[in-house]
């Protein structure tokens, strides 16, 4: 859909964001692509000064007072995904919207997202999702 609410409420959540973007993958069709939050993050094993930290719930977050901007996070992610804040020269992510979900909320992009396309969960239980919903697009379509 392509429909951007993911980065307006990520960008209002975060002063520093929005920390997903759109991507645009072929044709003109734009998706949602953030952090994936690597059992074995890169990113972590990269930064040297320990800024890429992991919380309790185990997303991959920024601890900017210890980010020296050096972008060794960047070039170590195989996904490209953290950016470069020239204003704070600070390494920038999603961090799964931490203050939320230590609230107990669903990540903003999650709860905002008006066709549910963003999800999180274990990679299994979001392969097991992805399949449910493809076999009910395939149920409706024969029921129409």
């Amino acid at each position: 859909m392509g429909c951007e609410t993911c980065e307006v409420v990520c960008g209002f959540i975060h002063e520093l964001g929005p920390f997903i973007k759109l991507y645009e993958i072929w044709g003109g069709v734009r998706r949602p692509i953030s952090c994936f939050h690597c059992s074995k993050a890169p990113c972590i094993e990269a930064c040297p000064t320990g800024a890429m930290r992991r919380d309790s719930q185990g997303s991959v977050y920024v601890e900017f007072s210890r980010c020296i901007g050096c972008m060794a996070c960047l070039y170590a992610c195989p996904f490209g995904i953290p950016d470069y804040n020239p204003t704070t020269k600070t390494s920038t992510k999603c961090d799964l919207c931490s203050d939320l979900r230590r609230e107990g909320l669903t990540p903003a992009c999650v709860a905002m997202c008006p066709t549910r396309a963003i999800i999180i969960g274990e990679p299994r239980a979001i392969g097991d999702e992805m399949k449910r919903r493809a076999l009910l697009r395939v149920v409706r379509l024969g029921e129409s």
